[in-house]
């Protein structure tokens, strides 16, 4: 098994990004595991520097240096590791990028089930309607694939990364949650939950 070399400022083998809730921190340790190297979480790497300010209402972390933000997260990465975050631009660029994809309405009650806030839940769950990771993601590198992780257990999700990133065979799956929102009616009542509150559509805060 190769061994992670010394230091960080790397080429990740894979960024493993998603909204939060998806699973990517859990992808992230096992293909780490598999390969030798390290899992570099985003968020646990910032958490504690002067770049990231607590939120208290939302208990979560927001970025309020970008620049800085994304050199702590590059120097933490070594040549071959797996990165996990689902705030595109903290990446550098990897060689394989896996976006996992969760149906909006399982999403929702995970989060609810959670305790997170109404507010941080329907940014999220809004974000994953919208393809928000998927775009920008496919946006900076075009070679990104999408799992659809909605009725799949970890390790049948895993086995697909581990044939993307081992074996370059990569499948991804066609999403539309927009549609799939539509029809199943989550749509209509995600719609009514956010005129109570608001959304932003854009999760830019940690977790």
């Amino acid at each position: 098994m190769r061994q992670r070399p010394e230091g960080g400022s790397g080429r990740p083998k894979a960024l493993i990004t998603g909204t939060p809730g998806v699973g990517k921190t859990t992808q992230c340790r096992k293909l780490a595991a598999y390969l030798g190297v390290k899992c570099v979480t985003a968020g646990e790497t910032l958490r504690g520097t002067p770049f990231v300010r607590y939120i208290p209402e939302l208990d979560t972390y927001e970025i309020v240096d970008m620049e800085k933000a994304k050199e702590v997260v590059r120097l933490a990465v070594g040549t071959g590791d797996v990165v996990d975050t689902h705030i595109i631009e903290l990446s550098p660029d990897p060689d394989v990028v896996v976006v996992l994809r969760k149906a909006p309405d399982v999403l929702y009650k995970e989060l609810k089930d959670r305790k997170w806030s109404t507010k941080k839940i329907l940014d999220n769950v809004w974000a994953e309607i919208l393809d928000v990771v998927y775009v920008e993601a496919s946006s900076r590198w075009p070679w990104a694939v999408q799992i659809d992780v909605t009725h799949r257990t970890p390790d049948e999700t895993f086995e697909i990364i581990r044939r993307c990133v081992a074996e370059a065979k990569c499948v991804g799956d066609e999403v539309d949650w927009l549609d799939y929102a539509e029809r199943s009616g989550f749509l209509s009542f995600i719609e009514r939950l956010s005129r109570l509150g608001g959304f932003s559509s854009q999760p830019s805060s940690l977790s």
